[in-house]
């Protein structure tokens, strides 16, 4: 008992570390759990679902209440503030559950300085209603350990280890120390396990059938799930009087008292059921609230989310979004398939025994699981719920059969009794239970990361949103096509909000920047109340923004920054340094990088400042009235560091231009600042020829320039150096536009 109180203490530490590290309401459905148990705590009743009505609790109003009553009598029991819950449950209006490769926006709910211990108000009230649910999670590792030993009590490794693996698996705290009802009935289900396993070794007697009866039906009202249990003690039923030869009277008897006591104690709840919703479990209001699956999955749909089930059952945080390295679910792939292979052959092994325990053992492990996995397989095809934690019922005869498998293993290959190895795949679990809070789950939610001088390369900015934010400057990255362009905006804090406000970042499409997608999100990585934004505060807001194929690269980003109000549609007003109103913030956000492939109608080999000119199209002639381009092709090969321009001239170098465009490198959509070597882009020069431009034959050129109107040295192929500082593009013919060429008929 000593090894199995330290294993007990040690899950509870680990409980009491993941509800330090995981903020409120970033447990799966926890924010909506929370909304049923405290309107529940408030004397709001049971709730009546309606389709299409928002409510605080959504498709959790359809959930059998047992759970949520307990947390309503603990409440007014301790007498535990109730006050300000709108105040701390902010929802994220930019949620991303269920995508694990996104850095930022996993979180439901935005958090503040509210949230900080020493826990005050609704808070702390929260935080004791996880313990209660931690204190849950500790019986069901009691009971789960009592229902292996009663089976077979000449074997206390088996039962030990089996709650092992369950107490430190790395959900099994995450969830435990939540408020859901999960929980209880994760509690329950380890609890009817128990009392039959009871009953199969000692024999039915009224007090046990009594004491099934009302766990049964404190099951059904915990979650609809718990009816599976209804169904699996029913099996145990049958086969214990058949096993005993009792009488068929008898049968009924125990079956009336079990299955009576569990009515009179749930019935009334799918009564109600029937009578408001005319569906006695009230599922078709709960998937009509939480969504279908349009169309429903196949077996074999189902077949392929697989990974990410078996994931999940072990080490998937979050909003099914926090995942831990790779290597950790290497590990979990290789030690859970051989020891799911292991099991299949521990049980043809013990099935070839006489000893009828152990048989019935694995019969029953065996049939709950796949009782319980039937359930979920149904539910999933309904609608998007594959997530292992929903396998939990199950927990304990899964570790069971994984412990027995892995220990059959053991005995193959040291050929005696398993030695202490066979504690190392639930050793490695105990490591990984207590990294994740520190490793995974506290840098996923951690608040904005506070600065107090801007770093190298930042530019400056300086406008003010709304009166209540400064934009001080922003770190502009670089990406290629297929990646997120990283992007840090600094913020400083004037004033709180009184709603919270969401940051957008729009693309500015050009004729090179054609597929970047926008995005929307609260500050912080998603996480920031800006209704928290105290004044003097200064903090970093990193964004990564996702980067189309369908882009020509090299290119600059541009992206429309500001800030609004989600539930309104008002968007801040953004006003310079000098108080001047701004009407839309415009800012370089970064380069998108890529090489291409370029062939020039016209090769060329010319040197211009820090760039080459390897080739031209041009048309051979035009006429009056008409637009043509002059399309450069360059090729960076040294660092820029001026602000570079082209000119594309037509006429004598020694006179004024008669024709030209001059301005940034293409279009304006890659200036020479951004340039690095390696850059090989086109550059196109729309030009339109006047309509009383005289015919004739007209020199080409082009070239670089500073702002102040200073040319860059040109260097031909073979040294030669052109003293206008122009590179030769060949002659442009402009024809009279009265002659006209007849194509003879054929």
């Amino acid at each position: 008992m000593r090894r199995l109180g330290l294993l007990l203490l040690s899950f509870l530490v680990i409980g009491l570390l993941f509800q330090l590290t995981v903020p409120l309401f970033e447990t799966p459905d926890e924010i909506w759990h929370v909304g049923l148990a405290a309107h529940l705590a408030q004397g709001g009743g049971l709730p009546v679902q309606r389709p299409g009505e928002s409510t605080p609790w959504r498709q959790e109003g359809s959930q059998p209440p047992l759970y949520y009553a307990l947390l309503a009598a603990l409440t007014r029991t301790l007498h535990l503030p109730l006050e300000g819950l709108d105040q701390i449950r902010i929802v994220n209006r930019h949620p991303a559950p269920g995508d694990a490769s996104l850095l930022d926006n996993k979180n439901m709910a935005l958090h503040g300085s509210w949230e900080r211990f020493p826990w005050r108000g609704m808070v702390l009230t929260l935080h004791l209603w996880r313990l209660f649910s931690l204190i849950l999670g500790v019986i069901a590792l009691v009971a789960i350990y009592g229902a292996i030993r009663t089976m077979i009590p000449d074997r206390p490794r088996w039962a030990l280890g089996a709650t092992a693996l369950v107490a430190w698996n790395p959900m099994f705290p995450f969830i435990m120390g939540a408020v859901n009802n999960d929980v209880m009935i994760n509690t329950l289900s380890a609890i009817v396990l128990w009392l039959l396993a009871s009953l199969w070794r000692k024999g039915p007697s009224r007090a046990r059938l009594i004491l099934l009866g009302l766990a049964l039906g404190i099951a059904a009202l915990s979650k609809l799930s718990g009816l599976t249990l209804w169904l699996f003690a029913l099996g145990v039923l049958l086969t214990l009087w058949n096993r005993h030869r009792r009488s068929a009277w008898g049968l009924l008897q125990a079956l009336a008292v079990v299955y009576g006591l569990a009515s009179l104690v749930s019935g009334w709840w799918f009564v109600r059921n029937f009578m408001l919703y005319g569906d006695p479990t009230g599922l078709n209001v709960m998937l009509e609230i939480f969504g279908r699956r349009s169309p429903p999955r196949s077996l074999t749909e189902l077949l392929s989310e697989i990974r990410g089930f078996l994931w999940s059952f072990w080490a998937v945080w979050g909003w099914f979004n926090i995942v831990a390295d790779p290597p950790v679910y290497v590990f979990l792939e290789v030690w859970g398939t051989l020891s799911a292979l292991g099991a299949i052959l521990a049980a043809i092994e013990a099935w070839r025994q006489p000893r009828r325990e152990l048989q019935a053992l694995w019969a029953g492990a065996v049939g709950y699981t796949g009782l319980v996995f039937l359930g979920l397989l149904r539910w999933t095809s309904l609608t998007s719920a594959s997530q292992g934690r929903l396998l939990f019922p199950a927990i304990g005869p899964i570790a069971w059969m994984l412990w027995m498998g892995w220990e059959y293993w053991i005995r193959r290959w040291t050929r005696r009794e398993p030695s202490e190895w066979i504690w190392a795949p639930a050793v490695v679990w105990l490591v990984i239970a207590w990294v994740a809070p520190v490793r995974y789950i506290w840098p996923t939610y951690a608040g904005p990361s506070p600065w107090a001088e801007l770093p190298k390369g930042a530019r400056v900015v300086d406008a003010v949103l709304g009166d209540h934010l400064r934009l001080v400057a922003y770190l502009p990255g670089a990406a290629t096509t297929g990646q997120r362009l990283p992007l840090t905006l600094f913020w400083e804090c004037l004033q709180p909000t009184q709603r919270p406000w969401s940051a957008f970042l729009h693309p500015v499409f050009t004729p090179r920047v054609r597929d970047v997608q926008q995005v929307d999100r609260h500050p912080g990585r998603g996480l920031f109340s800006t209704t928290d934004c105290q004044p003097g505060f200064r903090f970093m807001d990193p964004y990564w923004i996702p980067i189309g194929p369908r882009n020509e690269v090299p290119a600059i980003l541009r992206l429309h920054i500001g800030l609004w109000d989600t539930d309104t549609g008002w968007m801040a007003p953004v006003r310079d340094s000098q108080g001047r109103s701004i009407d839309h913030l415009i800012l370089e956000a970064g380069k998108i990088r890529g090489r291409v492939w370029l062939s020039p109608t016209h090769p060329l080999d010319v040197r211009v400042g820090p760039a080459r000119l390897i080739g031209v199209d041009r048309p051979a002639e035009v006429r009056p009235g008409e637009t043509f381009t002059v399309t450069l092709y360059w090729e960076v090969e040294a660092p820029s560091g001026e602000d570079w321009r082209v000119f594309v001239h037509i006429g004598d170098p020694d006179r004024p231009p008669l024709l030209q465009h001059d301005g940034p490198a293409a279009l304006g959509d890659f200036p020479a600042p951004w340039w690095e070597p390696g850059d090989r882009f086109t550059d196109p020069h729309p030009l339109k020829i006047p309509t009383d431009f005289p015919p004739g034959v007209y020199a080409l050129r082009a070239g670089l320039y500073r702002p102040d109107g200073w040319r860059a040295e040109v260097v031909g192929p073979k040294g030669e150096r052109p003293p206008h500082r122009a590179v030769e593009l060949g002659v442009l013919r402009v024809v009279d536009p009265s002659w006209v060429i007849i194509s003879p008929k054929p």
